[in-house]
């Protein structure tokens, strides 16, 4: 009774310091896109600069993932997260004191590899405490912090702004509640259940499918050991973080491009066209909630069938999206808003995906790899979207997003046949 009530207590601590930790996280990152036209303003930053800038963010942010990913495996997460956001805190308050482009620049790139040290050790930590059968409707409920901080970030900053007249404040408000949340994450973060005496995961859920992972995951392996045999080495994989590579460029594409669409080629105004990107996120929380709990309750954590499910929703979302274009906004808003469930869960169920097809302690290594190619996908969403709608207009891009869109439905069947063909060789063995 007393391991019930102890694992049930940290369990919530980590979940409670993960979500919270992620939304911070967010509201910190996004403060200087929504100072920036006061930066433009006060310190002479250029679009150029700021494209420039953004495009490095996701290179770097993507780079800091994976080798923060090999690293987290090997560091308590609960000193690994809280350094991070130490960092984070120290950064944007030298962003909020800076006076000239260059070193404003310069500490924004710096931010992007604190964030992308962020993930893996909540990955880590997610794994280490909740077991597979039940581990998507936990990721889920986390997941959300994306969203929640996405939304916070621009009210925190504009009412900042407002309120103090000087956009330095949009950093130094988020640096100081950042700093609260590395004491919180100091307070309740914990490192594996068995530092405190406490059975694996596995074994106090009595959970079959995370058993087989953890006796299929060899002890006693150096970390480049387990990363080369269990990750790179490992199809399923790979498969998993291409299909993720697509999810990121349609995702990126969305957020960054319907604005110039609707209002340079179809005449909306700005309030409507950036509306679109609200119904976007609205549709992309009931994703990410829903996709963790149907895979568990209804696939037996079946993660690829359930991708698989969602990825023909976006399809569906997409080509709505297409037909009703010039019919009616609540329509067109509509298809955005299924186009925003088709991509987050998805996103989420690959990240959960590739955790569990690792070795058990390699969630940090697995995430962190998946996160430094999938970026790639965000940078790609930028200057090469421009030049195909220089080139071959609007219609070449609607083709690329379209013919990606049916290349992840591809992967997605391709794991569903590779997963149930490694159970079935498992199930000769073990016969």
């Amino acid at each position: 009774m007393q391991t019930d009530a102890l694992y049930k207590r940290i369990r919530w601590q980590i979940i409670i310091a993960t979500f919270l930790t992620y939304t911070v996280m967010y509201i910190s990152r996004k403060a200087f896109a929504a100072a920036a036209p006061l930066l433009m303003q006060d310190i002479g930053m250029t679009a150029v600069q700021f494209g420039v800038a953004s495009s490095a963010y996701y290179i770097l942010y993507g780079l800091s993932k994976f080798g923060s990913g090999l690293l987290a495996d090997r560091i308590n997460p609960r000193m690994f997260l809280t350094l991070v956001l130490v960092a984070v805190a120290i950064i944007n308050v030298g962003i909020g004191f800076s006076n000239s482009v260059g070193l404003l620049l310069t500490l924004y790139c710096l931010t992007a590899i604190a964030q992308g040290c962020g993930f893996p050790p909540i990955a880590k930590a997610i794994s280490q405490w909740y077991s597979k059968s039940e581990r998507g409707s936990w990721y889920s409920l986390w997941n959300t912090s994306h969203n929640v901080g996405g939304a916070l970030a621009p009210i925190i900053a504009s009412a900042v702004i407002a309120y103090s007249g000087n956009w330095r404040y949009a950093f130094f408000v988020p640096a100081a509640i950042t700093i609260i949340q590395a004491v919180i994450a100091l307070v309740l973060m914990r490192g594996k259940p068995e530092k405190y005496g406490l059975p694996n995961i596995g074994k106090w859920k009595n959970d079959k499918q995370q058993l087989e992972i953890n006796k299929r995951s060899k002890v006693g392996l150096s970390m480049w050991k387990m990363f080369y045999t269990y990750i790179l080495n490992n199809p399923i994989i790979w498969l998993a973080i291409i299909g993720d590579l697509c999810i990121y460029i349609i995702r990126t594409v969305t957020n960054d491009w319907v604005s110039v669409y609707f209002v340079k080629e179809l005449g909306w105004d700005l309030i409507k066209s950036n509306s679109l990107v609200s119904w976007f996120e609205v549709g992309g929380i009931l994703g990410g909630l829903s996709a963790g709990f149907i895979s568990d309750r209804f696939f037996r954590a079946d993660r690829w069938t359930t991708i698989l499910i969602y990825s023909i929703i976006l399809i569906i979302g997409m080509v709505g999206v297409g037909l009703t274009i010039n019919v009616h906004y609540y329509l067109v808003a509509l298809f955005f808003f299924i186009v925003g469930a088709g991509i987050y869960g998805p996103q989420m169920l690959f990240a959960l995906g590739v955790i569990e097809a690792s070795h058990a302690d390699g969630a940090g290594a697995a995430t962190g790899l998946k996160g430094g190619v999938t970026y790639v996908g965000a940078a790609l969403a930028g200057a090469p979207i421009a030049l195909i709608e220089k080139h071959y207009s609007w219609n070449g891009v609607f083709s690329i997003m379209g013919t990606i869109a049916v290349i992840l439905v591809l992967l997605t069947i391709a794991l569903v046949l590779l997963e149930r063909k490694y159970k079935k060789a498992s199930k000769v063995l073990e016969d």
